[in-house]
């Protein structure tokens, strides 16, 4: 399985007031002077320090998180100009850190997720630099890690907080008891927990759901269509090209208007694999080819063996770590890049280095190229030219880290 490290040596975002960057030691005596404020922390679940010692065990902690194969607790410390006016933090959430697990509550691979916390020193608050910095912080780590939804939690009087949350466009989706501050153990408190998602209002990421595979040749029925004036073989025909790069259900995803419309129309579907992944199709073609005449059939083994003979020569260029890009296809204008805008970052996120495809001169192989895509092979398929006609393929691939 691929590695999920990441070098985070040189990381640093800038805003238009603040810098963002590691907390370290050299933050010593600026972090323990507002972390060790014990009115201005009074809402704290684990603040405030009661010694600087503490204040150097958190520092040790984040210089070490930051330095590991895997980071997942970002500590960053808030400078405005010279001036370390506090910190801010975001933890990635176990589907998050596995990003192409789909763990979640729902289900659903658009709750990869993360938790916000920010504090600030009080000579710095209402000043809006928490809301700026975790800002900052959301989209880098969206970028990065293709997190979508961020949670943050706070005492329900802790109304700064709160009130960041919500400038932040965070909503307020739970109150609970059970909060323990750290000045006050004894004492059972309230929090308020806020969600951020990032995803379009209507348009839902999740795994594929195979009832919508009609929906998918429907698509690609009028350019992979052979030459046949039996309607039901022309489907046969490319429903198990589809099958054909349908692999892994983990890898298997889909856009759909799950708000807008009733039966969660299909927008979008990106089907992936690793090197040696294996599907059914020939097993669900021989089922159901059963009844085919010979020409057909004859027809079908020259589409197997074209589909045979270009994934094995994609799988001859990638290595264990890479990934396959097998098929998308968007129902809706723009939908496919915007599948695969979400899907990148957790397959960079996940570890694998380079994405691969195929494709071939009946496919808009040319948005490849627009798209930052590199060719790294291009021939003639003979089998499928004629005179004046030459059948191209084209490889490519998209490194991801």
């Amino acid at each position: 399985m691929a590695s999920n490290s990441r070098d985070f040596s040189d990381f640093c975002l800038a805003t238009e007031r603040l810098r963002l960057v590691p907390q370290s030691m050299k933050y010593l005596e600026s972090t323990h002077e507002y972390a060790s404020d014990r009115q201005n922390m009074r809402y704290m679940m684990f603040l405030p320090n009661d010694s600087i010692e503490d204040t150097k065990q958190f520092l040790a902690n984040s210089e070490a998180e930051w330095k590991s194969q895997s980071p997942r607790d970002f500590q960053c410390a808030i400078l405005r100009g010279d001036e370390h006016i506090g910190g801010v933090s975001v933890t990635l959430l176990d589907a998050a850190s596995n990003a192409l697990s789909g763990s979640s509550n729902s289900g659903d691979a658009s709750s990869i997720s993360a938790e916000l916390g920010w504090c600030l020193k009080k000579s710095a608050q209402g000043s809006g630099c928490a809301q700026e910095a975790a800002a900052a912080l959301i989209q880098w780590t969206n970028k990065t890690f293709g997190v979508t939804r961020f949670t943050a939690h706070c005492d329900t009087e802790n109304i700064a907080s709160w009130t960041t949350m919500e400038n932040l466009g965070m909503k307020r989706v739970g109150r609970a008891g059970g909060r323990r501050n750290k000045l006050a153990p004894e004492e059972e408190r309230e929090e308020f927990t806020y969600e951020l998602e990032l995803s379009d209002e209507w348009v839902t990421l999740s795994r594929f759901d195979m009832k919508n595979l009609p929906q998918v040749v429907d698509v690609v029925l009028p350019l992979w269509a052979p030459p046949s004036d039996d309607e039901a073989f022309a489907r046969l025909d490319v429903e198990f090209i589809v099958r054909n790069n349908i692999y892994q259900p983990r890898l298997s995803f889909q856009l759909a208007d799950k708000k807008r419309s009733p039966d969660n129309e299909l927008l979008s579907a990106a089907f992936f694999t690793l090197k040696d992944g294996a599907n059914t199709a020939r097993a669900w073609l021989s089922q159901n080819s059963r009844d085919c005449s010979d020409s057909q059939k004859a027809s079908l083994e020259m589409v197997k063996a074209y589909l045979e003979y270009m994934d094995k020569k994609e799988l001859s260029f990638m290595n264990a770590d890479d990934i396959k890009l097998s098929l998308y296809v968007s129902r809706k204008r723009g939908m496919g890049a915007a599948l695969l805008e979400k899907l990148l970052p957790r397959l960079a996120a996940k570890g694998y280095k380079n994405l691969y495809l195929w494709t071939d001169c009946d496919c808009n192989w040319k948005w490849y190229v627009n798209h930052g895509y590199l060719l790294v092979s291009q021939e003639v398929y003979a089998p499928f030219s004629g005179p004046g006609r030459d059948y191209t393929t084209f490889v490519f691939k998209k490194p991801l880290v």
